[in-house]
């Protein structure tokens, strides 16, 4: 009945469809894990660790029992035809154990989760949910294993290492979590631990391509998990060296030391190691606190986010790459003397940090001056020159350049544009899903492994600017860090000539990775 069902009905159909698909790639991909695991493990054997091996065996088998579980379940429901409101809260039960797992698995797997939930907008809520709790903690550590790291690391006991240190986290994610601390002369500061054998459990994810497709094809149904899964293969490595991070971080404050709002915190280095990050502690509202505030508040902060995005990537050529609600606090907007300002906003987490190369900028450039030119034949060339399409393709060129300006239609009209969750979802649909309106196009494209980060990060922020609402003219600002274009509004005025790049910096020349080490 699905199969010849329409395409196009309402948003209800949509989310219960989306539901099924979920939990059919579920129990599918968990089954996949199953049934191959022991051809997998045997040909893996040879170039893995045993300890590796043996946390892979563990996760693997974790994933395959609660797939086949559910099927089971799912299975015995349809056999006495249960009716939708039995299904709707099969699917919830379904969520809550899938985000579970997750969360309690850290590491490849989470981080996973945490990057496929920026494009889910198009998913039920129930699973929104759960992965928001992903992006917002995760189950801690016990407080002995903190002591260890840090004993390991610093040489010392929390007790002894901080004047103060406080054994419950404030917060805890997928490499490590953070703790509330004091130093002796009485500064206080964040604590990120990172959690005893992730290492392990990481080198286990990555090696397993079968648990990483199925958990990808789980979480976000029609969406080709290849690109998601690579890249992060490639740079969930970086994530666990802390130094690495405090690099990242500290090159960004250098950028916008004395910016009017943008906030990077300060890293302590001297007491910081590979597996412990200490950080100036910092707070202020969370992302979710600003959804209940005027819709004025929603665009300025919009334009915030958007204005360091821009300027990050097109001026220092790299950017953060986990643009994700817990990753930012927000400041009030007055000063403790009472004085208004536009509020900071500090940015979080440096550890996934991608940096472009200048010709990917250069890209960029071309598609959206070619989507601007009403040219169809310029699209489709620009589309040809970097790689969107595989060598030899017949493709409908009107649908190819629908799809090209749907994908960044905020980027390309000038005018106000408001982010809706509509909006999202068609693009995300459009662009991935290959049962979707674009499925024929988009089976005759590819997604360049170096446009990888700037899509992702275009639909992350694309995902935040929906739930704010956020209304701008983004084809003006942008033009203002792309094509040296004037300040569009009073805010472009402020922080012109931000961010500040030391002159003779070269960010892309370890041709995409993080570098603490260079």
């Amino acid at each position: 009945m699905m199969a010849t069902a329409p395409r196009r009905r309402g948003p209800g159909w949509l989310s219960s469809r989306r539901a099924r698909l979920a939990l059919g790639a579920a129990a599918v991909g968990a089954g996949s894990v199953a049934a191959a695991g022991g051809v997998v493990l045997g040909r893996e054997v040879r170039r893995s660790g045993p300890q590796v091996l043996l946390e892979r065996t563990r996760r693997s088998r974790r994933i395959a029992f609660l797939g086949l579980r559910r099927t089971l379940a799912l299975a015995r429901l349809r056999s006495r035809r249960a009716g939708e409101e039995e299904l709707d809260a099969f699917h919830v039960h379904t969520a809550e154990q899938v985000f579970e797992l997750l969360g309690g698995l850290k590491g490849a797997i989470m981080k996973l989760g945490q990057m496929l939930s920026i494009v889910a907008e198009n998913l039920p809520e129930v699973y929104q949910q759960a992965l928001r709790g992903l992006q917002q903690s995760a189950p801690p550590m016990a407080a002995h294993l903190v002591a260890d790291v840090i004993k390991a690391e610093l040489g010392q006991p929390p007790e002894r290492a901080f004047f103060e240190f406080s054994p419950e986290p404030v917060a805890a994610a997928s490499i490590g979590q953070v703790h509330r601390a004091r130093l002796f002369d009485g500064t206080p500061v964040a604590v990120k631990v990172q959690y005893p054998g992730v290492d392990v459990a990481i080198r286990a994810d990555l090696d397993n391509a079968f648990l990483l497709y199925s958990a990808a094809r789980a979480l976000a149904p029609g969406i080709d998990p290849e690109p998601v899964v690579s890249e992060l293969r490639e740079r969930m490595g970086d994530e666990l060296d802390y130094r690495i991070e405090g690099a990242n971080q500290e090159e960004f404050r250098a950028a916008y030391e004395g910016h009017p709002w943008v906030r990077i915190p300060a890293v302590h280095r001297e007491i910081s190691t590979a597996r412990v990050l200490v950080s100036e502690w910092v707070s202020g509202r969370s992302f979710y606190d600003l959804l209940d505030e005027p819709q004025e508040v929603r665009d300025r902060v919009g334009e915030q986010l958007f204005r360091f995005w821009a300027g990050s990537v097109s001026r220092m050529l790299l950017f953060n790459a986990d643009p994700h609600p817990g990753n930012y606090f927000f400041e009030d907007d007055a000063d403790s003397s009472g004085t208004p300002r536009t509020p900071g906003i500090w940015f979080l987490d440096f550890g996934l940090v991608k940096r472009f190369e200048m010709e990917e900028i250069e890209h960029l450039k071309d598609r959206v001056a070619a989507l601007r030119s009403g040219d169809d034949d310029a699209v489709i060339a620009a589309i040809e020159r970097h790689g969107w399409l595989r060598p030899g393709t017949k493709i409908d060129h009107k649908r190819m350049v629908q799809l090209a300006r749907l994908s960044v239609l905020p980027l390309v009209d000038h005018r106000p544009f408001t982010y809706t969750r509509e909006y999202i979802s068609e693009t995300i649909d459009a662009m991935f899903n290959i049962d979707g309106p674009y499925g024929d196009v988009i089976r005759q494209m590819t997604l360049p492994r170096n446009q990888l980060m700037l899509t992702r990060i275009h639909l992350g922020l694309g995902g935040l600017f929906t739930k704010l609402g956020a209304t701008a003219d983004w084809a003006s600002i942008l033009d203002e860090y792309l094509f040296d274009g004037p300040p569009s509004t009073r805010m472009g005025e402020e922080v012109a000539g931000w961010p500040k790049v030391p002159l003779g910096a070269n960010p892309s020349s370890d041709n995409g990775r993080s570098g603490a080490t260079s």
